[in-house]
């Protein structure tokens, strides 16, 4: 017998790139159920990059992943309040990125949480 499937994912681990571009200049990006799949590059040269991901119950069976193109900039991963699990097993509402070029995670949902996955480099929770 096979692993229990919980919640089905329903899209291919990786579908599209979205690059907030280094002349955008855009400093808060709302992701969206839809967005599940997309990689989000974080360029942005001016401010640190905020990414809010969507409600729990809207994310169910989503993931989405995330990568820092800038040096001392960093990229934000904002959820709902405490509902991001990150290493430590500890709930959070943000995962920040150190601001190094190459910094990668990603985040799938199962309904109830956001799990982070750090993939490369030093990521905080608050």
């Amino acid at each position: 017998m096979g692993a229990h499937r919980n919640v089905g994912l329903s899209e291919l681990p990786l579908r599209g790139i979205s690059i907030n571009p280094e002349a955008g200049d855009v400093s808060a990006i709302t992701v969206v159920a839809s967005d599940s799949g997309v990689m989000f590059i974080n360029k942005e040269t001016g401010n640190s990059c905020t990414y809010t991901l969507p409600a729990v119950a809207d994310g169910t069976g989503k993931m989405f992943w995330f990568l820092n193109a800038q040096d001392t900039k960093s990229t934000i991963i904002n959820a709902p309040t405490s509902t991001m699990m990150m290493a430590n097993m500890a709930t959070a509402s943000t995962a920040t990125s150190a601001g190094d070029i190459g910094e990668c995670g990603f985040v799938v949902c199962d309904g109830t949480n956001y799990y982070f996955f750090e993939i490369y480099g030093t990521w905080a929770s608050a």
